[in-house]
């Protein structure tokens, strides 16, 4: 495993967000959906189950 392998990087991970005013703000917290619903960190070292996440499209360079 790289040292990208964390949860963040995981297609199976959900981010939580509080509300701050008018906006949301992520948090260091979230949860993973595979096989069951896990709490995690976002640093938390991968899983077996681990699936990266695919690169974010860039939409603006048109």
């Amino acid at each position: 495993m790289t040292e990208n392998n964390v949860c963040q990087n995981c297609v199976h991970y959900r981010q939580h967000y509080i509300k701050a005013g008018r906006s949301y703000r992520s948090i260091r917290k979230g949860h993973c959906v595979y096989p069951r619903l896990k709490n995690r960190e976002n640093e938390t070292p991968a899983c077996a189950h681990f699936k990266a996440r695919p690169p974010k499209e860039d939409s603006g360079s048109q």
